[in-house]
């Protein structure tokens, strides 16, 4: 197996000969695993990863240029499934979270202490809201897009969230 180049694989995997895939995965997967583990701050995570980047690659052959090296493309595949990994792992918040205290009562977001880290745009959407107002509503009073109201909103919650976790 070692005379057949990796073009001469892909071409093989091409005409339906799919169990040259293995050739590839054993090839580089070494790589691909060292590579991802360092930057990874959960290590268990590692083999899901590569096995992502292989089952990318997979779903990509058919379009794949065989003159082209595999590593590269294969390296772009991580970068790819990093970054991914990352935007995963980012703490959230629903635009219509609740925000709740520990005995499970509903938090008034427009609570003088809670707004108080909030900047002035922030705290008048979120006294808009608390009136009733709609987001189109809102929209319309600051002339401001609707998705640039709920990007705001969605910050706002995230800070009030992390106010009271920092009062806990």
């Amino acid at each position: 197996m070692a005379e057949l180049s990796d073009k001469d694989i892909i071409e093989k995997i091409k005409n339906g000969e799919i169990d040259y895939y293995s050739y590839i995965v054993k090839k580089y997967t070494t790589s691909i695993y060292r590579y991802i583990e360092r930057k990874l701050f959960k290590k268990d995570e590692a083999d899901d990863l590569v096995q992502n980047v292989f089952i990318s690659f997979y779903k990509a052959i058919e379009k794949f240029d065989e003159k082209r090296p595999i590593k590269p493309y294969l390296f772009q595949i991580v970068q790819n499934e990093l970054k991914m990994y990352y935007r995963s792992k980012k703490p959230t918040t629903s635009l219509y979270d609740v925000i709740y205290l520990e005995d499970d009562r509903l938090q008034d977001i427009t609570d003088d202490d809670y707004l108080s880290h909030l900047n002035q745009v922030e705290r008048n959407i979120f006294q808009y809201i608390s009136k009733g107002y709609s987001y189109e509503e809102i929209e319309k009073l600051l002339k401001k897009p609707v998705n640039t109201i709920k990007s705001i909103v969605r910050r706002g919650r995230i800070k009030i969230k992390s106010a009271y976790a920092d009062k806990k």
